[in-house]
């Protein structure tokens, strides 16, 4: 939970963001409620341009998955840690990750630790922060808060680059993270939508399979 702190801190103007967003097309309850179920920023932005009545409710699902889909590749990350453990425990807590909960979980199992408590901890930390923020923003609805105009829209992406930094292990690094940067620039340019977070998971996953292989 001490480790979380600065990342609960950064969270709190980008939850207010989305409130102010969501604010203009549902209820601060409803933001609320949203933001304390599916607890992910960037697909919750991410379907606030389709949200219309009637609610297309597939598209909506799709764009989810896309935009989460790094969550498959950073998950399986922390499969070997966290094998050993009670699966129901393990799968309870893992609905719960972020970007940051993530990043600050892995660099504790690179350093030795086995406690599935870690991640729960970045969960306490910022699933309040995250739903608060969110009704806060809705019920001021002031428009200062769009997160372009701010600059907001790129924190979360800032915030997750800074948390990279520190699980870089070396040389053996290198490849896979060029080959992520390259599948993600091609998707972005060719590929609609939100593809780009798959494809760049995929890539950097695969080669640095192919590279263990050899």
């Amino acid at each position: 939970m001490k480790l979380t702190l600065p990342y609960s801190v950064s969270a709190l103007p980008f939850g207010l963001a989305f409130g102010a967003a969501a604010g203009a097309l549902m209820s601060p309850a409803e933001a609320g409620l949203m933001s304390a179920l599916v607890f992910a920023g960037a697909a919750q932005f991410a379907v606030l341009s389709m949200w219309t009545a009637p609610l297309p409710l597939a598209a909506l699902v799709i764009t989810a998955f896309l935009v989460n889909a790094r969550h498959i590749v950073m998950g399986a990350t922390l499969h070997p840690y966290f094998a050993p453990l009670p699966r129901r425990w393990v799968l309870a807590i893992a609905g719960g990750m972020t970007d940051a909960g993530w990043a600050i979980t892995l660099q504790t199992m690179m350093r030795g630790s086995r406690d599935l408590g870690v991640l729960l901890g970045t969960i306490i930390m910022q699933w309040p922060v995250w739903v608060g923020g969110t009704v806060i923003g809705a019920v001021i609805g002031s428009s200062g808060l769009e997160p372009k105009r701010w600059g907001l829209d790129v924190l979360i992406a800032g915030v997750f680059m800074t948390s990279v930094v520190g699980l870089y292990r070396g040389r053996s690094d290198i490849l896979p993270g060029i080959a992520a940067a390259a599948g993600t620039a091609a998707a972005l340019l060719w590929l609609p939508g939100n593809w780009y977070i798959l494809i760049g998971g995929l890539a950097g996953g695969l080669a640095g399979l192919v590279q263990r292989d050899e």
